[in-house]
């Protein structure tokens, strides 16, 4: 296990922003993997299975929460005077991320082993068309820092903006789960939030660390991983036609990126149950009604017979 134990990484352009809000709270991150150059090599065993994670691939994301969850209990056990821990992940609305699947997964787990560990989902406040897009048809994976903190900003400081509950963090370990980090965008909003519900410490663990200068000077990596393995049409449409998925936002951002044509094909490959979970999901959700998805909203509503 190539864990990496270490001092958050700090980003003086976000850090410029906090005056004098910051907190005196203990933190550590920890990662299974690090990338440290760019670009990557796509053979690499341990990336073959991330795109299928990413979209949520059932047997794709307990391969990667089975390599975490060894590193949770180490984690958890380098402070053996916290009786209460919390594991949390990156907020959702109702539609879970790969990094929310991981942490279910992994909670299951612990559980099995007899080491139950209590988790708590952070949501956002209210449906929000922008945490889709980074912008109008755009990828938060291939953005670049600028647009990252921009986005960030308005999921984590705006309206949107998840309000967690003093009663489940107040004086507790915290382990938040996340599959990458690339430039620490995300993980220092996420910081800034825990702050105003005093938890004792926060620790953070990763699949993947991106060397802080190849994340800057690469953010697009995230994009690439992606994509390892996954790139085609032909490659998406085998996990369309798979039963076993709990569809993420990246799943549903790739699936409606295609062309109507191309996108009455691919939801014709689909099991019509799975059409109807997925079409219910959406609607749930209720960040997929705007003016870019309304096409390919009223093509599913048709195909799953809703």
């Amino acid at each position: 296990l190539l864990a990496n134990p270490t001092e958050p990484p700090r980003f003086p352009f976000l850090l410029g922003q906090r005056g004098a809000e910051s907190c005196d709270m203990r933190s550590s991150s920890s990662s299974f993997h690090t990338i440290a150059s760019f670009p990557l090599d796509p053979h690499e065993p341990f990336y073959q299975q991330y795109p299928a994670m990413k979209l949520g691939v059932r047997e794709s994301v307990r391969h990667y929460a089975r390599l975490l969850a060894p590193l949770a209990e180490r984690i958890m056990a380098g402070e053996p005077e916290t009786l209460e821990w919390v594991l949390t992940a990156p907020p959702l609305y109702v539609i879970p991320a790969g990094a929310n699947l991981i942490l279910r997964e992994m909670c299951d787990m612990l559980r099995e082993s007899g080491r139950v560990r209590r988790s708590v989902d952070l949501r956002y406040a209210r449906p929000n068309p922008g945490s889709r897009d980074i912008t109008a048809g755009g990828d938060y994976a291939g953005a670049g820092i600028d647009a990252r903190i921009g986005n960030r900003k308005s999921l984590y400081e705006g309206d949107w903006a998840p309000q967690p509950d003093p009663a489940d963090f107040r004086g507790k370990a915290v382990l938040v789960i996340n599959d990458i980090n690339v430039t620490g965008t995300q993980q220092e909003f996420i910081h800034r939030m825990l702050e105003h519900v005093h938890p004792a410490s926060v620790h953070w663990l990763y699949l993947i660390q991106v060397d802080a200068a190849v994340g800057r000077a690469h953010p697009e990596v995230e994009y690439s991983l992606n994509h390892v393995n996954l790139e085609t049409i032909e490659e998406f449409a085998e996990v369309l036609r798979r039963t076993d998925v709990d569809y993420t936002p990246r799943f549903i951002k790739r699936l409606f990126g295609h062309p109507e044509s191309v996108l009455e094909t691919l939801l014709g490959s689909m099991d019509k149950p799975c059409l109807k979970r997925l079409h219910r999901l959406l609607v749930e959700e209720g960040a997929y009604a705007g003016d870019q998805n309304q096409s390919g909203l009223a093509l599913l509503q048709t195909y799953a017979g809703e």
